[in-house]
């Protein structure tokens, strides 16, 4: 087997794949299952591209997204207006890579989680 050149591009295999509509407000919906094959919870990240076809191109964008309760994500407004992504449009998400909290800060990423699918913790 032939060297490969340091300076070529190095291919990542993705995480998963799949195709989604977008609702009002940017959004769209994670799969559960995907969630669940990943072991991805609330509170933990993920970094997508996602494409749209506008007038027969293909457009690309990337970003990372936190999930949150029932995986709900929004698509940042600015690749929104740059990619021509409104409501009712059908894009195809690539998930690169995920970050999970539980990896990143151990024990308290469950204190962590619980405020994010709280919103608050009554302190006194």
């Amino acid at each position: 087997m032939p060297d490969q050149d340091a300076s070529e591009a190095r291919v990542v295999e993705p995480l998963a794949k799949f195709h989604a509509k977008v609702t009002r407000g940017g959004q769209f919906t994670f799969p559960l299952y995907t969630r669940l094959y990943h072991n991805l919870d609330v509170g933990d990240y993920v970094e997508l591209i996602i494409r749209t076809k506008v007038d027969g191109e293909v457009l690309r964008g990337m970003f990372i997204a936190r999930l949150v309760d029932k995986g709900n994500i929004t698509i940042p407004k600015g690749l929104r207006s740059e990619m021509k992504i409104d409501q009712n449009s059908i894009i195809e998400v690539i998930v690169v890579r995920a970050y999970r909290l539980k990896d990143l800060l151990g024990d308290k990423a469950k204190f962590i989680r619980q405020l994010a699918l709280k919103k608050y913790k009554i302190l006194t």
